[in-house]
């Protein structure tokens, strides 16, 4: 600490000007926030405090609301067609491209892993683009995996027609703990629906399989 930092010392005999001169450095100096512990009311809005599990969190509407920092975010895709080699079989989806991320990144032992740097509740947004080679009709699917584990649900959709696009709009919301992985999978019905990427032409850009962005939205 320097010189400039150490609080004023008490000189003669009065105290007033001592007092008022300590208040204005601890108005300077004192930078820190004081601690959350269990137990402090947030009865008063906008009461910051420092919660020892690493964030600041403030008060609102009677409870502690964690201040989201930077990092739990980012942007995954895949540049490539992808297929299934058989009908009716879960397959995880290859990640080849990641941008705009923090606290995110691919698994660079098994690309089709996701991981979370942090803890919190992330919410996913996204799309994946199927084609058909032939007219019958099929039937995509898709869902996200946590640690291994399925959730609850998946997102479909079907297709008639033979040389046909179709794009599935996903989104989900999970809770992860940090070190904790993703997985987007998906399964087709019939061999003649795959994941489709596309080159560009001389108008637009070339069209991503899969695509997800996905963002840390609490601790």
């Amino acid at each position: 600490m320097s010189l400039a930092e150490n609080p004023p010392p008490p000189l003669g005999p009065e105290w007033k000007p001592w007092g008022e001169r300590l208040v204005s450095f601890l108005a300077r100096t004192k930078t820190k926030l004081a601690y959350y512990i269990a137990g402090d009311t947030a009865a008063e809005d906008g009461v910051v405090l420092w919660d020892r599990t690493g964030y600041p969190v403030v008060s609102k509407n009677g409870e502690f609301r964690q201040i989201v920092l930077a990092d739990g975010y980012g942007e995954f895709s895949a540049t490539s067609s992808i297929t299934a080699a058989s009908a009716d079989t879960a397959y995880n989806i290859s990640f080849t491209s990641v941008s705009a991320n923090g606290g995110l990144s691919i698994d660079p032992s098994d690309n089709t892993k996701i991981r979370f740097a942090e803890a919190g509740v992330y919410s996913i947004a996204g799309h994946l683009q199927f084609k058909s080679s032939s007219a019958s009709t099929k039937t995509a699917y898709y869902w996200a995996a946590v640690n291994g584990t399925n959730l609850d649900h998946s997102e479909r959709v079907t297709v008639h027609a033979n040389n046909q696009f179709i794009v599935l709009a996903v989104s989900d919301q999970i809770e992860v703990t940090a070190g904790s992985y993703m997985q987007a999978r998906f399964a087709v019905s019939d061999t003649d629906l795959w994941l489709d990427g596309s080159a560009a032409t001389a108008f637009a850009p070339a069209s991503k399989p899969i695509d997800l962005t996905i963002t840390r939205s609490r601790q």
